[in-house]
């Protein structure tokens, strides 16, 4: 049986023509996840705002309280968070009374009401991602100028 090889992106590249929508939405990630790295000063060890503790780089994720599934909200930064992996892979997996998971719930509370608002109706709106979306994302994060809002 052939093995499944994921191909190696150049993440610095700008001939975005030649990439996929798959590979853009690939390199939009890793840029995301490289601003945020930077916006937190390329440290050893990052906070965790949801287990109010620090952890070493390669053990923070990317979490979304919104599903990144939801591309209007993807790669907003009210949305998108660095957060430890046991809070992100495993403490999602609990159940918790009137929420998702643990995960949503101590997610929900760092976030607070009104953002949490927001990004539910935020979230209602529907969007589908073009490869000049993925371009003006990646640029952005690239240029470490965030990204705030898709709309």
């Amino acid at each position: 049986m052939k093995s499944l090889k994921t191909k190696r992106l150049d993440f610095n590249t700008d001939e975005y023509d030649k990439l996929s929508i798959a590979e853009l939405k690939r390199t939009a990630d890793y840029w995301l996840r490289q601003y945020l790295l930077k916006r937190e000063g390329n440290l050893n060890y990052l906070h965790c705002p949801l287990k109010n503790r620090s952890y070493p780089v390669n053990y923070m994720e990317c979490a979304h309280y919104i599903d990144r599934a939801v591309m209007n909200t993807r790669y907003d930064l009210t949305n998108v968070h660095l957060v430890s992996k046991q809070s992100n892979s495993f403490d999602a997996q609990i159940q918790v009374e009137s929420y998702k998971s643990l995960h949503h719930k101590d997610f929900e509370e760092y976030l607070g009401e009104v953002i949490v608002k927001d990004l539910r109706e935020r979230s209602k709106i529907m969007k589908v991602f073009q490869r000049e979306d993925y371009i003006e994302v990646i640029e952005k994060f690239k240029g470490n100028e965030g990204y705030t809002s898709i709309l």
